[in-house]
């Protein structure tokens, strides 16, 4: 039987008891929580992240839902769920900046940056998840890591208030932030003037190029491994005679070996079982370790 949850938090903010959380990622799998608890301003997260953790109850904070795969069995800990929490608007103290709450995706983020004419953000095209999210693991491609643009995150305390963080490149690394594990209320982004037909032309041919070489259509997590030193996990996962594996509903994409979509009904044990056959086939091919990329929520057999 669930923990209930403080009464004020069931009386002012929108929850939900036995929540499946597979609905509400973007690889489809996973069981339940406890309580999801959506805030729908940034008054209503505060209130439960004071609550939560003056009742002593552990959470976790969920956003698009992106890079995470979640256990058949679910979570033990309240999950606090921000999308709704998505405004983006201009930062009057600093010109040509965008203050984002964590919630808001990315791609609502390039397209607003888009439609007032400021450049900077269109690299993150493409790329599921929210601005909370991708301040948490600095999240990027090819073209633009979020680090690069950040100028201030504001961090919710554990009494609920709030604190702004100032932040440089500098402060990040590859897929790593000094806001791992915080709870993030919002993120400003220093962008800059530019035409909206030069800053679409960008945003177009980086989509494009992704369409050409992601399973974009498919359900996946993003790319399963994080690269080797000196090498392409999706090269090496190829090479090793993976490319188009399959294992119950879970299939490493044959679009692209670094995914692993959701053909219509895997399960997080699916998923668990062929990322442990792809690392032991690429380990005896070439001797290389695949370190994963995403996070796993909940209970997990071991191999």
């Amino acid at each position: 039987m669930s923990r209930d949850l403080p009464p004020v938090l069931r009386e002012k903010l929108l929850v939900h008891e036995q929540e499946a959380l597979g609905p509400r990622t973007t690889l489809g799998v996973g069981g339940p929580a406890p309580w999801v608890i959506e805030p729908r301003r940034r008054e209503e997260l505060l209130l439960a992240v004071k609550e939560l953790t003056a009742a002593e109850i552990p959470f976790r904070l969920l956003g698009h839902g992106s890079n995470l795969v979640v256990s058949d069995a679910g979570v033990p800990e309240v999950v606090i769920h921000t999308r709704s929490m998505k405004s983006i608007y201009h930062h009057g103290e600093q010109e040509h900046a965008l203050r984002c709450e964590a919630g808001a995706t990315l791609a609502r983020l390039v397209s607003t940056a888009h439609d007032m004419g400021f450049a900077g953000v269109e690299g993150l095209i493409g790329i599921p998840g929210t601005v909370g999210g991708a301040v948490a693991g600095n999240a990027g491609g090819r073209e633009l890591s979020i680090s690069e643009v950040l100028t201030e995150v504001t961090l919710v305390e554990p009494d609920g208030s709030a604190r702004l963080v100032p932040c440089t490149p500098d402060d990040f690394g590859y897929r790593t932030s000094p806001f791992k594990g915080a709870v993030i209320l919002d993120a400003v982004v220093q962008l800059r003037p530019e035409p909206k037909a030069s800053i679409f032309g960008r945003m177009r041919d980086i989509l494009q190029s992704k369409a050409k070489s992601q399973p974009l259509s498919w359900p996946s997590a993003g790319c399963m491994f994080r690269n080797p030193e000196g090498a392409s996990s999706g090269q090496l996962i190829e090479a090793a005679g993976c490319k188009g594996l399959t294992l119950g509903g879970a299939q490493v994409s044959p679009k692209h070996a670094n995914f692993i979509v959701n053909t219509g009904d895997a399960r997080a044990r699916d998923v668990q079982q062929l990322v442990e056959r792809v690392q032991g086939a690429v380990r005896e091919k070439s001797g290389a370790e695949l370190p994963l990329e995403v996070e796993w929520w909940g209970e997990f057999d071991t191999p």
